[in-house]
């Protein structure tokens, strides 16, 4: 699942303001939450350096 930084953040608050209410649940959503970000933070990560990789291949 690909999110928005505006999306991660929106998701933040939401799981914020349920671990207020319920510690479990909130840091089960925490835990999603922060693989969601992991996962979305490689693939950004992976397509950066694809198109440097990319980049430096035509100009070489």
């Amino acid at each position: 699942m690909h999110l928005s930084w505006k999306k991660h953040l929106e998701l933040s608050r939401v799981v914020s303001n349920a671990a207020d209410k319920d510690r479990g649940i909130g840091l089960a959503l925490m835990g999603i939450a922060l693989t969601m970000l992991a996962k979305d933070l490689l693939i950004h990560e992976t397509q950066s350096s694809a198109a440097e990789a990319k980049h430096e291949i035509k100009f070489t």
